[in-house]
């Protein structure tokens, strides 16, 4: 052929189309547009009529001649449309000729004539022809026409991104038609990676064809078979209903010129399938891998002579990488299928090119229309645009050459193997490993705390809602009672209120005041219930230099160690919205080891001393192990760390643990106002055996801090520690923990991380296109969160964050990778 016309069509019949016009001599690829702007007007009338006549003038034929078995004249095209109440895949055969139909049939209730599809399919092409002859559409049919001679043989590449205009008639085209009959068009993609220029084919002494033979039941693919048994200077192979392994093996092995598939075949939700066997079907994505191998390797045409193959198309070009195929763009019969293959297969092998072997090919079609309406439609050449058609001595190497008898030689010898420098499981092995560790490296530097503790907060206010703590009950100071009773009450109101408690027979009476200065009235009352109730504890402040947080110089050495404790609240410091968060619980610290220069020196924090009051009532004994980690009955409290999971610099003198919040319950136990209490309104079961916190919840008192359920009271945080204690010991409830660790190394984390980020790299060798890698990337990281939600549901916390960046680093750099 001597002319290459390529036309690229922008857009869709809704919106109208870009009209690019590219002109090439010689075969080669043109550079020069020959076209500025022009367009074609919006026509969604030939869109809807094109998937009318496809649909239910052209698909239903089938069944409506296997019903009426009276009438000769109608021919069993094709399978009815597609019906999804059908239960059995079997093949169609015609009641009348014998025909069988290369596809799964199913059942349509739409039965129009033979006529019908004519008439209709006539009207389709008289439609695009009227479409085409628009005055906008001029300047691009004048230009063809100046470049063309009547005589010249030409390819006409359409390129376009649109379904319908994939499936419209364009040998109907006037310009092929009438005015230009050696022309023959063809489809690609609208855009297409350049730098990929297919290879030529490469000489040898025989032309190398792999013929898959699928799923054959109701159709006849021996005849197909016979025709490849008969051609001359061809290296045959033939898989008949072969495995997928099969396939594979072939596919990576040997060097192939042309694959032919023979079968059933169809396209569902735009992804083209061929049934390989009679269970087993595959899909574009699922060998994709093989036939670039292929390709590499010199492969030059596939042809796919089965029902349905744009969906096939479509998947297979998504690298514009096979240089032709020759495909069914709709339903085919058996017959029709078998007579394009012989007559395409004798004009390629006598010398033509493809398209000219093509468009003889469907050229004879046409004389099998009154039995078969629109078979000179069906077959369709699919193009990189940048590949030159081969003709058949392309593939062989000149007779008697030199040349010739070195490669009998070399084929004779056995075969060395073939050297991989990365095995697929090598690279992902490889990939995954330096991305987790370059992330684990980054968190190591504390890089990912702030995000990783984001979304510890987010795993953990999304588990399901737990019950109030009954053991406890929590005396609030609100905004009312602060204006009533002042802000801050002096010493004679809490003592009414500690006296009105304290005849109620609690457990235990936490005052979350600091009560170093007195507030007269009522110091010496104040004092006085401290000495005789020694289950009324207060707090201090192991690290303020104010003086207002020591504790009440009026305590002797004994309720300095039994009636205070520390209310310090583990705060992280960090620059995000939450700022500076309690997610942790200090339990106890020595103060010997203590750099602070105030007489705060109780080693236990508030809620520990509580919970301690209300154990040892249960007969449930505490030590600290040599770890300095306490033990309460048979529960151990493993103190933090100084990285665990996203921390990275605990202070690790002081024994901690994380923070087990009430899931999604901010206020875990029964409440009471200081006015409820000074005023009688309180019964006994709210307090008799209990655990009594009393704290500020005014705004005057700014008594807050951050944590996962936004800005709350401090004496409501130190509820849900003491909660914690109680629930951890008594109800089993999990304490929450991480992987394993040895001497600060986060060997657990890693691992977990390592893994996740395999499947990002197995991810990317199963999506060929970013599109598939970016869902099936997306569903990964889905599962991975369900997964870690899940798991904190038992109180595990997985490095979540640090996973889904190796995941996604993987995949990303091995989808860079195959490509490159």
């Amino acid at each position: 052929m001597d002319k290459l016309i390529v036309l690229k069509l922008d857009g869709d019949c809704e919106q109208g189309f870009r009209c690019t016009l590219k002109i090439g001599e010689n075969n080669q690829f043109p550079s020069t547009d020959f076209t500025g702007s022009e367009n074609l007007p919006p026509n969604p009338e030939l869109a809807a009529f094109e998937a009318e006549h496809w649909l239910e003038k052209y698909r239903p034929l089938g069944s409506h001649s296997r019903r009426r078995r009276h009438q000769q004249n109608f021919v069993h095209l094709i399978y009815p449309f597609l019906h999804p109440n059908t239960k059995k895949n079997s093949a169609v055969k015609s009641v009348t000729t014998g025909f069988s139909f290369r596809i799964k049939p199913k059942r349509m209730s739409s039965r129009p004539s033979l006529n019908d599809c004519k008439e209709s399919g006539e009207k389709l092409a008289q439609m695009m022809n009227d479409w085409l002859s628009s005055p906008e559409f001029a300047k691009v049919d004048r230009m063809i026409g100046d470049n063309l001679n009547r005589d010249e043989e030409a390819r006409v590449l359409i390129c376009t991104d649109d379904k319908h205009l994939q499936k419209l008639p364009w040998n109907r085209w006037n310009l092929f038609t009438e005015r230009f009959p050696n022309a023959e068009p063809s489809l690609s993609k609208l855009n297409y990676v350049k730098s990929e220029i297919p290879r030529k084919p490469v000489r040898k002494s025989l032309v190398k064809i792999l013929v898959i033979l699928g799923n054959s039941a109701g159709i006849d693919v021996t005849k197909d078979q016979k025709i490849f048994e008969n051609l001359s200077n061809a290296d045959v192979r033939f898989l008949v209903e072969p495995k997928r392994d099969e396939i594979n093996d072939q596919l990576w092995e040997e060097a192939w010129d042309i694959i032919f598939f023979a079968g059933h075949g169809e396209t569902e939700n735009d992804t083209g399938k061929i049934y390989i066997n009679q269970t087993d079907s595959l899909t574009i994505d699922e060998l994709w891998y093989g036939l670039r191998k292929a390709v590499n390797k010199g492969l030059q045409l596939a042809i796919f002579n089965c029902c349905d193959g744009l969906g096939l198309a479509r998947n297979l070009d998504d690298f514009q990488m096979i240089p032709q195929m020759i495909l069914m763009r709709e339903l085919v019969p058996d017959f029709v299928a078998q007579e394009f293959l012989k007559c395409f297969l004798k004009e390629f092998v006598d010398g033509k090119s493809l398209y000219a072997a093509a468009r003889e090919a469907r050229h004879r079609l046409e004389g099998f229309e009154d039995r078969f309406p629109c078979a000179s439609w069906l077959p369709i050449i699919w193009q990189h645009p940048a590949a030159i058609p081969p003709v058949w001595n392309d593939f062989l190497l000149p007779p008697d050459s030199a040349v010739a008898e070195e490669v009998l030689i070399a084929v004779a010898a056995p075969k060395r193997p073939q050297v991989k420098v990365f095995s697929r499981w090598r690279a992902v092995v490889l990939a995954s490993a330096g991305c987790s560790l370059a992330v684990m490296g980054a968190r190591y530097l504390g890089v990912l705390e702030p995000v990783e503790l984001s979304m510890f907060d987010r795993l953990l206010g999304q588990r399901e809602p737990e019950l109030i703590d009954n053991r406890l009950l929590v005396v609030e100071i609100t905004d009312k009672d602060a204006s009533q009773y002042g802000y801050p009450q002096n010493d004679a109101t809490l003592a009414v209120a500690l006296d009105k408690l304290q005849k109620f027979k609690p457990l235990a009476i936490g005052l979350n005041m600091h009560r170093n200065s007195a507030r007269e009235p009522g110091r010496q009352k104040l004092i006085s219930l401290f000495n005789n109730n020694p289950n009324i504890i207060t707090i201090c402040s192991y690290s303020s230099t104010d003086k207002n947080f020591d504790p009440a110089p009026e305590f002797s050495e004994t309720q300095l160690t039994n009636q205070v404790s520390f209310s310090n609240l583990p705060k992280d410091e960090l620059g995000n919205e939450k700022g500076a968060s309690v997610r942790r619980q200090f339990l106890s610290y020595d103060p010997k080891l203590s750099n602070f220069a105030n007489n705060c020196k109780t080693p236990n924090s508030f809620s520990l001393q509580l919970a301690l009051r209300f154990l040892e009532n249960q007969g449930i004994k505490s030590e600290t192990t040599q770890n300095q980690e306490w033990r309460i009955g048979d529960v151990t409290f493993p103190r933090l760390a100084k990285r665990t999971v996203g921390y990275q610099n605990v202070n690790a003198s002081v024994s901690q643990v994380l923070l087990n919040y009430r899931a999604n319950n901010p206020k875990p136990a029964f409440k009471v106002t200081l006015q409820e209490v000074l005023s009688g309104k309180i019964t006994s079961d709210l307090v008799k055996d209990k655990i009594v916190l009393i704290g500020h919840t005014s705004e005057v008192s700014k008594d807050y801090a951050d944590t996962l359920y936004g800005k709350m009271p401090v004496v409501w945080i130190h509820t849900q520690m003491v909660s914690q204690i109680l629930s951890a010991v008594i109800d089993k409830r999990p304490l929450l923990w991480v992987l394993p660790q040895w001497q600060g190394i986060q060997w657990g984390d890693a691992i977990f991380v390592w893994l996740v980020a395999v499947t990002g790299g197995l991810l990317a060798g199963r999506g060929r296109s970013l599109l598939v890698l970016t869902i099936a990337g997306g569903a990964m990281i889905f599962v991975v969160y369900q997964g870690c939600m899940a798991i904190m549901a038992f109180g595990g916390w997985m490095p979540l964050v640090p996973a889904v960046l190796a995941l996604v680093a993987t995949g990303g750099i091995l989808f860079l990778y195959d490509r490159s």
